[in-house]
C-alpha cells in the first residue's frame, strides 16, 4: 500500500517537489516558469530541427528576428496565444492549449531536451496509415467481441471462451489446407460435410 503523497518509482517528480508545491505562491511561480521555458525551448528545438535560423522562422511566421529571439528566451514573459498560433502555422503544427491535472502536467514538463520537443509537420500519408491501423484494430476487436458473444450464446464456459480467443490468432496464422491436406481428397472433404 502506498502512503498518501508518496511517489512511486519512475515518476516524473519527487516527494521534495510535491512538498514545495504545497506552497501556493511557489506552485504558481513554478508553473508559469516551466510553461514559459517549455514553449521557448520548443520553439527553438523545432526551428533547429528544420535547420532554420531565427530569420527563417521570422519570415515564415511574419515576425521579425528580434521577436523570434524574445520568444526563444524563457525569461520573456509576454508571450501571447496569437504568437503561439502564428509559430504553430509556421511549423505546420497544431497547437494544443489545455488545462490538465498536476500529475499529467509534471509528466509533460519533465523532459525539455531538444529531441523530446521536436515534432513532425503535417503528413497526410502518415495520418491515413494511422487511421487504417485504427480501423483494422477496431475490426479485430469487433470480431473478437462478436465471437465471444457467440460462444456465450452456445453456453460455453468463460474458460473455453478465453481459450478460443487465445487460439484464434494461432489458427489465423496457419497455412490454408487444400488438396491433400488433413481433409484428404475433395471426395473425403465432401463426405465429411
Amino acid at each position: 500500500m502506498m502512503l498518501p503523497g508518496a511517489v512511486h518509482s519512475g515518476s516524473h517528480f519527487s516527494n521534495e517537489l510535491v512538498r514545495e508545491l504545497t506552497d501556493e505562491e511557489f506552485r504558481h511561480e513554478y508553473m508559469m516558469d516551466k510553461v514559459r521555458s517549455y514553449i521557448a525551448f520548443q520553439i527553438r528545438a523545432l526551428r533547429e530541427q528544420r535547420r532554420w535560423n531565427q530569420g527563417d522562422l521570422a519570415k515564415a511566421s511574419g515576425k521579425t528576428q528580434s521577436v523570434i529571439s524574445r520568444l526563444e528566451d524563457p525569461d520573456y514573459g509576454k508571450l501571447s496565444l496569437q504568437s503561439c498560433l502564428e509559430i504553430a502555422i509556421a511549423y505546420d503544427l497544431p497547437l494544443l492549449v489545455q488545462f490538465v491535472e498536476w500529475d499529467d502536467w509534471l509528466a509533460r514538463m519533465s523532459n525539455m531536451s531538444p529531441s523530446a520537443l521536436r515534432k513532425r509537420g503535417f503528413d497526410a500519408n502518415r495520418l491515413f496509415e494511422i487511421r487504417q491501423r485504427m480501423d483494422r484494430s477496431a475490426a479485430t476487436a469487433y470480431d473478437a467481441q462478436r465471437g465471444s458473444a457467440t460462444l456465450r450464446q452456445l453456453g460455453l464456459s468463460a474458460s473455453v471462451e478465453t481459450s478460443a480467443a487465445a487460439n484464434a490468432n494461432t489458427i489465423s496464422q496457419r497455412p490454408a489446407l487444400s488438396g491433400r491436406g488433413l481433409l484428404g481428397s475433395g471426395a473425403a472433404a465432401g463426405a465429411a460435410a
